[in-house]
């Protein structure tokens, strides 16, 4: 036998074989090659798997961005996801709050069954989100409205004496009077014409006031009485859910301010739920998963809108009051929450007839499922506060919903007081419109405070409004039939604002009521010194020879 000398494998760089070996030397070089130095399919099935679903991802992405122009807005897909989860935890109270409100407009021998009533307002909620996402393209997420909700039971079923799924119709029926004013442009000649500029700041400014209220009331530091109506908390070290709720105030604040924390609200939300599990103050979920109940769902019933039945009146009249007490809702709170996230375009919201058949189509398909009508969330705000500026924040929002109702149980373990504390926080970024404000003209000063003042001391963001609408209404008739020599004598209002010059201690509500001396100093800082001269001269011409010969010119 002749031996033959034995040859080396052909490396790759004597192109031997179509593999390929990195310099590090590691283990991963030789898991693809297989004895013959050829690359094992196995390594190739692998990486094309690989880099077909970073492909995938990427498409995704650019296909949500070219949809949503999450990038031409100055967003990203993270912060919009993560905008969508922050405003989620903060609506989602109401699974456990509208249940509780609802099921006392059932009767003795006609059952509404909470766990239905949850169901139906996850669903709705994810509907409305997701038609304001998908029509709408806005960071705007919906849900049953807190106040409807209430007028829904005592307003409705137990005023006109009707059962709750009569009252649903009503609910159906204002939905669909909302969809046709928004295909006609009614909602959007209320929008641009009823509300003035003033009052549509004024809104936001009320808004987040009103949403501090409600939190402080959740946290406990703020308690009704009997003398004062409102007043301070238990601050007994006893009142252990308060100093949780200021602990993560505390927290939240911090990661904001100091570290300026993506998520920080999300964070402080499970920070505050996961210490009331753990220290005895909130039960824990007692689950996770758990099947929603359709027991409510397709028992609207228009029985009452029968003249033979007596209860049209009642019927036309809930119908009607739903229907402009969502409208003037939706109109303020969605240009509010617009202009704060910067969306506004030559002062209009983009889409707003898209933003209204949302709600309308929302709160029809909320009242065939067993829900109050569904109107734009306040706590939307939340989400713009981290960043949201496009309606994907909405589709995860509704997707959230969707899910929620298969996790009731986690859901409604979360403390009240976990939720509460970011509504404060909000409250805060939501004063900025009041800089934009002309405070120095009476005009616009008087409507604007009684917005402001009535929203939070009455509980109702669309009364305030309306006080808003009626007065500046009133005002601006009141401004027509005045004579044209009292025009001149009012001021100018400041159209633009600027910041005082040094001296400028006279605004023109101050030189109204202001002495002479005032009024001259407050003339001195918006003439010329020579007009001023000329007036000085004027008043002390024969008043002494010393002084005049001291003010003549030389």
């Amino acid at each position: 036998f002749q031996l033959s000398p034995c040859r080396p494998p052909a490396c790759a760089c004597a192109g031997g074989h179509r593999g390929s070996m990195r310099p590090d030397n590691s283990s991963a070089n030789l898991e693809g090659l297989t004895q013959d130095g050829t690359v094992s399919s196995y390594a190739r099935l692998s990486g094309s798997a690989t880099g077909s679903r970073e492909g995938l991802r990427n498409a995704v992405a650019e296909r949500l961005d070219a949809y949503f122009g999450i990038s031409q807005r100055g967003s990203t897909l993270v912060t919009e996801v993560r905008a969508g989860a922050i405003a989620w935890m903060t609506m989602s109270y109401i699974l456990v709050v509208n249940p509780v409100i609802l099921c006392r407009a059932a009767s003795p021998g006609n059952p509404l069954l909470s766990e239905a009533v949850m169901t139906a307002t996850a669903l709705s909620a994810a509907f409305g989100s997701l038609c304001a996402g998908l029509l709408g393209d806005a960071p705007l997420a919906l849900m049953p409205g807190m106040g409807l909700n209430a007028y829904f039971t005592f307003g409705i079923c137990h005023t006109f004496h009707v059962t709750w799924q009569e009252a649903l119709s009503c609910c159906f029926v204002s939905g669909a009077v909302l969809v046709c004013f928004s295909v006609l442009g009614v909602c959007n000649f209320v929008v641009s014409k009823v509300l003035s500029e003033h009052l549509k700041k004024t809104i936001t400014v009320a808004i987040g006031v009103f949403q501090a209220l409600i939190g402080f009331q959740a946290m406990g530091l703020v308690v009704g009485s009997p003398d004062t109506l409102v007043t301070l908390g238990d601050l007994s070290l006893s009142n252990h859910r308060l100093y949780l709720a200021l602990a993560g105030f505390l927290l939240i604040s911090a990661m904001l301010v100091v570290g300026e924390v993506h998520g920080a609200i999300l964070i402080g939300i499970w920070a505050m739920a996961g210490c009331a599990w753990i220290f005895g103050l909130a039960d824990p979920p007692a689950g996770i998963l758990d099947f929603p109940r359709f027991d409510s769902t397709f028992m609207v019933s228009f029985a009452a809108w029968d003249p033979v039945s007596g209860n049209l009146t009642a019927m036309l009249i809930g119908s009607t009051a739903m229907l402009f007490v969502a409208l003037f809702d939706i109109a303020g709170v969605q240009y509010g929450l617009m202009g704060m996230a910067g969306l506004l375009k030559d002062g209009n919201v983009p889409r707003s007839a898209s933003i209204f058949s949302a709600a309308g189509l929302s709160t029809m398909v909320g009242a065939m499922l067993g829900t109050s009508p569904v109107i734009i969330a306040n706590e939307s705000s939340a989400g713009i506060v981290e960043g949201a500026k496009t309606g994907l924040m909405a589709v995860v929002v509704a997707i959230l919903f969707f899910l929620s109702a298969f996790i009731g149980p986690v859901l409604s373990a979360i403390p009240h007081v976990a939720t509460a504390v970011p509504l404060v926080l909000i409250g805060a970024f939501m004063m900025a419109p009041c800089r934009g404000i002309d405070w120095d003209n009476l005009r616009v000063a008087i409507p604007a405070f009684l917005t402001m003042t009535v929203v939070p001391f009455t509980y109702s963001i669309h009364n305030g409004i309306i006080a808003g609408i009626l007065m500046d209404m009133f005002l601006g008739l009141c401004s027509k039939f005045t004579s044209k020599k009292a025009d001149e004598t009012l001021p100018t209002p400041v159209k633009a604002a600027s910041p005082p010059r040094s001296g400028d201690m006279a605004t023109p509500n101050v030189r109204r009521f202001s002495t002479p001396h005032m009024t001259m100093a407050a003339a001195a800082c918006g003439e010329p010194k020579a007009e001023i001269a000329k007036q000085l001269l004027a008043k002390l011409r024969g008043g002494g020879g010393a002084l005049q010969a001291a003010f003549s010119p030389s």
